[in-house]
């Protein structure tokens, strides 16, 4: 469809009533607008420093700056409509869970180090090892239960099994 016959502006259409939003799409272009002023300033550095015979260092993270020019330049609707998709929610899902560890993993020997995280990180390890030793319990003996329905009981159903055994 060719955009000379376009006459539907700022997604509201005419016929049916209603008006443009401006203010959105004002910020919406004053963003842009800044985006181009940036681009321009980085463009002129280019080119001063390609002058001068310094040349400029590579990003060394290409593909983070490739996802941010692209939200970047979308408009508030389209960000919100891509965040409320579910592929692209499982997919920020993945890299969070993927940055926090990251994250965890850089700072738990300043944790361990300090005073107040060492004291607290301790207390955690005492909260696993009593855990751990009452899991485990209540793990064999789920398994040992099991073992014995599978053994002697099979005949009948597992939740008949449990029954016999006092609803356990």
């Amino acid at each position: 469809m060719s955009d000379k016959f376009n006459i539907n502006i700022g997604g509201v259409d005419p016929l049916l009533g209603g008006t443009p939003d401006y203010a959105a799409k004002l910020r919406e272009l004053e963003a842009k607008q800044k985006m181009l002023e940036e681009h321009k300033k980085q463009a002129a550095q280019l080119y001063s420093q390609a002058e001068s015979g310094v040349m400029p260092q590579v990003s060394q993270t290409p593909i983070w700056d490739e996802v941010d020019t692209i939200t970047g330049n979308m408009s508030e609707a389209e960000f919100a409509e891509m965040q409320s998709n579910p592929d692209y929610q499982e997919s920020l899902k993945e890299l969070m869970t993927f940055v926090g560890a990251m994250q965890l993993q850089a700072i738990r020997p300043m944790v361990e180090q300090s005073k107040e995280g060492k004291a607290i990180l301790e207390q955690h390890l005492a909260t696993v090892k009593v855990i751990r030793k009452s899991t485990s319990a209540k793990v064999d003996k789920q398994l040992a239960l099991f073992k014995e329905y599978t053994e002697k009981y099979s005949n009948m159903t597992y939740d008949e099994f449990l029954k016999t055994k006092g609803g356990k």
